[in-house]
């Protein structure tokens, strides 16, 4: 299946509160892996959740999961998991 150039990129109302609470580094970071996933949402770096390839998840910075689907030329985050070291309960040695 061909893939077009660049994805719409939209949230979910819980995906957006999550994207705006994010400190100004980790949202640099952030704005930067959603550029490069809105070109290819089909990246080896991410996997399908479920019985078919639209809907998928990505860990897209160290501290960032997203789970998206992908439709008609448009990518919907649906939910965004933020990893904080403070919510660790036992620290790796």
């Amino acid at each position: 299946m061909a893939h077009q150039d660049v994805y719409q990129v939209l949230y979910t109302e819980p995906a957006a509160y999550h994207r705006d609470r994010l400190d100004p580094t980790r949202r640099a970071s952030f704005d930067k892996a959603i550029e490069i996933l809105a070109r290819d949402p089909y990246t080896e770096l991410s996997r399908p959740v479920g019985p078919g390839e639209q809907d998928r998840e990505i860990r897209l910075t160290s501290q960032i999961m997203a789970e998206y689907v992908v439709s008609r030329g448009r990518l919907l985050l649906v939910v965004l998991r933020i990893f904080d070291d403070a919510d660790i309960l036992l620290a790796d040695s």
